[in-house]
């Protein structure tokens, strides 16, 4: 079955480019829509951390966000993509899922992000643990790029 709409969740890790690789791969190979989408979730910070309010926090993380889409589309335009690149703010999992049924997506693309046992903990877990969260709350198929 070939693939109509594709998403993919970008973080600046090794995995989530080669998984905006893949992403951009199998939307020429599919002659699908590509949308790469980076999740700016500030939930963790609550009021402040270490004095840093959370709309400072927000503004970097966007604008490392942005950057982090910009290279995935450098990835996406050497195979003839062009993708079209989401920032949105809020918890990464709502985020996915209103890209995907945005988009109208038929696959969600992600890349195995090693998280430690804090970083688990912080962000409630780690890629595969959220998968069949994901399909549920998508409904699409999710491939996990490690």
């Amino acid at each position: 079955m070939g693939f109509k709409s594709i998403v993919c969740g970008v973080t600046g890790s090794a995995h989530a480019q080669k998984a905006a690789l893949e992403a951009a791969v199998l939307a020429k190979q599919n002659n699908a829509k590509l949308t790469y989408v980076y999740a700016v979730d500030t939930g963790f910070l609550k009021s402040s951390f270490g004095g840093m309010s959370t709309s400072i926090a927000q503004e970097g993380l966007e604008r490392l966000g942005s950057q982090i889409l910009e290279f995935a589309e450098q990835l996406a335009q050497a195979h003839q993509i062009t993708p079209k690149k989401v920032v949105r703010s809020g918890p990464v999992l709502e985020i996915l899922q209103q890209v995907v049924q945005e988009e109208e997506a038929d696959l969600l693309v992600l890349g195995h992000e090693e998280r430690s046992f804090f970083q688990k903990a912080l962000f409630k877990g780690g890629v595969e643990d959220h998968i069949e969260e994901l399909k549920k709350l998508t409904g699409v198929d999710v491939t996990v790029i490690r």
